[in-house]
């Protein structure tokens, strides 16, 4: 059994995960794209299955050349391809009936001006990652000095009732970490974790099924008592939850057994 990795950097959860793979007798294939001259030409499905961890540019390029011949990747590529664009997922959201805040796209910033009149903005890059480049707007003047190309995606700023509820898939299996946001310190990542309640569950469970995937993490605010799902990722850190490596690697041994036997993993969209 062959799995490669696309990172670009590996938290201790994956860090732990690759060693619990590596016990499992799993031949691992650590491919760092930026770190690498990759002659195109050589590239080959040479694993069984491709773990795409990173959402760079360079890791997105690598796995959809690999896609492109063949190549086995989870989450499947066309589906982390397109979570890549909030634009686009916050719209599949909100077709399957996930509540989300009121959400705009613009090609240019002064363009949401009117907007202001409602009340703040929240401004996020449409493809960003970690937190970063978001900001909060609540005047005219405060978007001037915004350097945010297009297009541009915001959404009307909810001001949370307390800490961001963060929801993690494995497989099927949710987990639930409450923490700060913005995220001032690695240690922030853990959090505290709770226990879903049947709103939140159904909520996750119909993020899942929108996308295709059961392996994701979403984020959570609750704001005048109401859920609003404000981010869905890819592949999160699973900071925070119990016995997180020991469940990817079981997860991920047994996507890799289901494309050893034949099996399809969980693909196309489900919109």
């Amino acid at each position: 059994m062959r799995v490669g990795i696309i990172l670009d950097w590996a938290n201790p959860n994956i860090l732990e995960m690759i060693n619990l793979l590596t016990r499992r007798g799993v031949k691992l294939d650590l491919i760092y794209p930026e770190k690498q001259v990759i002659d195109l030409s050589t590239v080959m499905v040479e694993n069984d299955l491709y773990l795409l961890k990173s959402g760079t540019d360079a890791a997105m390029s690598l796995a959809g050349a690999l896609h492109a011949i063949g190549a086995a990747t989870l989450n499947p590529y066309p589906t982390v391809a397109l979570l890549r664009n909030k634009i686009i997922v916050m719209r599949v959201l909100q077709s399957t009936g996930v509540p989300t805040p009121q959400t705009f796209m613009v090609n240019e910033i002064e363009s949401l001006l009117p907007l202001l009149d409602s009340g703040p903005l929240i401004i996020k890059p449409y493809r960003g990652s970690r937190g970063a480049g978001i900001s909060i707007v609540n005047h005219p003047f405060e978007l001037s000095e915004l350097a945010v190309e297009g297009p541009i995606l915001a959404q009307r700023y909810l001001k949370p009732d307390g800490l961001d509820y963060k929801i993690f898939n494995i497989g099927g299996k949710l987990f639930g970490v409450r923490r700060v946001w913005p995220l001032r310190t690695y240690e922030d990542k853990i959090g505290e974790t709770f226990t879903l309640s049947p709103e939140m569950k159904e909520i996750a469970l119909r993020c899942g099924q929108a996308f295709g995937i059961d392996l994701f993490g979403m984020d959570i605010i609750f704001s005048n008592g109401d859920p609003y799902v404000v981010d869905v990722n890819k592949f999160g850190s699973y900071m925070g939850v119990p016995n997180a490596p020991c469940l990817l690697a079981d997860y991920i041994y047994t996507s890799c057994q289901r494309v050893l036997n034949g099996e399809l993993l969980l693909s196309t969209l489900k919109i």
